[in-house]
């Protein structure tokens, strides 16, 4: 559907290390173009991350993800290909060529509703300061607002002429059905909803008024290409750089929760768009966070709200902790209070939620299993057990077997069960859902020669170099090894190709056509922590001086093979023409075989008791 033009043309455009160090600051370079951080699709504390700027890929040595720019974005920002693509097009500044009607006609109504989006967000933004929104203002800063979180938020209030305000601002007409405000967003409180990329997607509005006519407390735009509630966690785009230092989320239920929070300087928590915790959301948290933090009110539906994302996210073989705050209380209100003790002391409120949290904040298992019993009758016989034994079947996804017995351990003191046979349920379970893994083949020896072969197949997808640099040293005979060749034939099966080659349409069609080759081109690609491929000119020179020993060598051997032993005077020029020839190729460093060879001569010029 989309041309490899126009994937190479954003490649050119954007450096993967730019995107990158967008989600992971700790991204050094360790040389030109040579890039390590922590993986962020995966918890270490050790860079196993490695990004080549110049070819365009990355690759973690720690859980194996690897890819392109596109497969970066799909995977960090939880979009599919097609929307990777028209995001980093639009970034590069980059126009898409081989799109289908369908396509242009969606793209269009998506820039056209942002731009409206973006025009509502100042009208908004300009109202809140005027006389018309002193309420609103005065709403914001009485729950314990500063001005610069609602700058940062994107709070405004929405006058009653507001889509007039945004027609003339010179938007399309057109676009203003399509941004999806509909007739109950006036005389509200604006939110602006920001994609996890900072683009604005949407708005939520809450009312100022109170009484039967004022309508629901809060409302959304309509869903759209772009904003779909199911996927989007509030605050994400301001979360995100916390997420990778810090590798904790905390996911609440309201707009003015994470606000506070941001506020108390706890900027790594989000909220749901008054949906559940969906399989979307599970799917982003999944990639991003090794600690999630469940912080929900405190009434019952709060607690079925914590239920169900905790069991979501087990699924996935991921625990998280849960703090349900007493009932009636709400995270803003806590974060508020707590700031209000000691106002003196920004970081006061965070402290005290950490506080909270260790003392508080329940672990998955013990969760489960509390709220199981509690929901449970209380005369039903082996209640305790039956309870046990679903919350044990339930973390059956979690493989780490120390971790397994931890939780077995949880789970008997909260149901006041039997450890020993609760942990034999445990194994079980475990036995029943393990999957087969192969484990992983020691890598062999790979030798000084091999490696600068190797470095001369990754220059055919160096911008630098590419097929019209590679070729000339395959004709020289540099590469003898078989894997290389035939890489390099799959490099360009026609013959025909100039310039370099795309690394991941090259690794794409590798694990077509020669899968078991696939793995030796990653590592050629991209080099694991431990091995230092060459330079290109390194490479070639170091290759030059083995071929030329070689074929001295095999020059020396036919002068050997072919002598006249009865014929000492041909004898001598030979062992005088080996000499020469070994200084020339060996240079200093003489070869111990060189010996051997000029003994071997010796001897053989020797007349023996069987010559005639």
């Amino acid at each position: 559907m989309y041309s490899d033009a126009d994937k190479d043309a954003i490649k050119q455009r954007l450096n993967l290390a730019d995107l990158v160090r967008e989600v992971a600051p700790d991204l050094k370079e360790r040389a030109a173009g040579d890039f390590w951080a922590c993986c962020p699709f995966h918890n270490e504390d050790t860079a196993s991350f490695h990004v080549l700027s110049a070819r365009g890929m990355y690759k973690c040595f720690g859980c194996g993800e690897s890819g392109d720019h596109f497969s970066f974005v799909m995977g960090t920002r939880g979009l599919d290909f097609r929307e990777a693509l028209e995001l980093l097009a639009e970034r590069a500044g980059v126009t898409l060529g081989s799109l289908t009607a369908e396509d242009k006609r969606r793209i269009a109504e998506t820039r056209r509703a942002r731009d409206v989006l973006e025009a509502a967000r100042d009208v908004f933004a300009e109202a809140l300061g005027a006389p018309e929104g002193r309420a609103a203002l005065a709403a914001m800063r009485g729950r314990g607002f500063s001005d610069e979180i609602l700058k940062q938020f994107d709070i405004g209030y929405i006058p009653r002429d507001f889509l007039d305000r945004v027609r003339r601002r010179g938007v399309d007409p057109r676009a203003i059905r399509e941004a999806g405000f509909t007739g109950m967003f006036v005389d509200r409180i604006a939110f602006g909803i920001r994609s996890d990329n900072g683009a604005i997607v949407g708005f939520g509005a809450r009312r100022l008024s109170e009484g039967e006519d004022a309508g629901p407390k809060y409302v959304n735009t309509r869903e759209t290409q772009a904003f779909r509630k199911r996927r989007i966690l509030y605050g994400l785009d301001r979360a995100v750089r916390t997420l990778v230092q810090t590798g904790r989320l905390i996911v609440m239920e309201g707009y003015t929760d994470v606000m506070m929070a941001h506020q108390c300087g706890l900027t790594e928590a989000v909220a749901t768009m008054g949906t559940s915790f969906t399989e979307e959301h599970v799917k982003t948290v999944g990639q991003r966070a090794r600690n999630v933090v469940f912080l929900f009110d405190g009434d019952e539906a709060g607690q079925r709200a914590a239920d169900d994302a905790v069991r979501r996210l087990l699924e996935r073989g991921r625990e998280s902790r849960v703090l349900v705050l007493p009932e009636g209380a709400d995270p803003c209100d806590w974060f508020l209070a707590a700031r209000r003790e000691r106002p003196d002391d920004p970081q006061a409120a965070a402290a005290a939620f950490d506080a909270y949290l260790e003392r508080e904040a329940q672990a998955t298992a013990t969760f489960l299993a509390q709220r199981s019993l509690a929901l449970s009758d209380p005369g039903e016989p082996g209640r305790r057990e039956r309870v046990a034994s679903e919350v044990v079947e339930l973390t059956r996804t979690i493989e780490d077997p120390l971790r397994r017995d931890a939780i077995v351990l949880e789970i008997s003191r909260a149901c006041a069960v039997d450890r020993n046979r609760l942990h034999r349920t445990s194994k079980a379970a475990a036995a029943g859902s393990a999957s087969a893994a192969s484990a992983p083949r020691r890598a062999g020896v790979v030798h000084a020669e091999t490696r600068s072969q190797f470095a001369i197949v990754g220059a055919i997808a160096d911008p630098e170099a590419g097929l019209d640099v590679v070729r000339p040293l395959l004709a020289e005979g540099l590469v003898s090894d078989a894997r290389a060749l035939r890489l390099c034939e799959l490099a360009d099966p026609s013959g025909e190709r100039t310039g370099h080659v795309d690394s991941s349409a090259w690794l794409d069609y590798v694990s077509e056509q020669e899968p078991v080759l696939q793995a030796t081109l990653e590592h050629t690609l991209l080099p694991p922590p431990g091995v230092i491929l060459p330079t290109l000119d390194e490479a070639v020179e170091h290759l030059r001086r083995l071929v030329s020993a070689r074929r001295a060598k095999e020059q020396r051997l036919a002068l050997v093979s072919g002598l006249d032993v009865n014929d000492s005077l041909k004898t001598e020029n030979a062992l005088q023409t080996v000499q020469e020839t070994f200084a020339s190729s060996a240079g200093p460093a003489r070869d111990s075989r060189a010996g051997e060879e000029i003994g071997h001569l010796n001897q053989a010029s020797r007349p023996t008791e069987e010559t005639p």
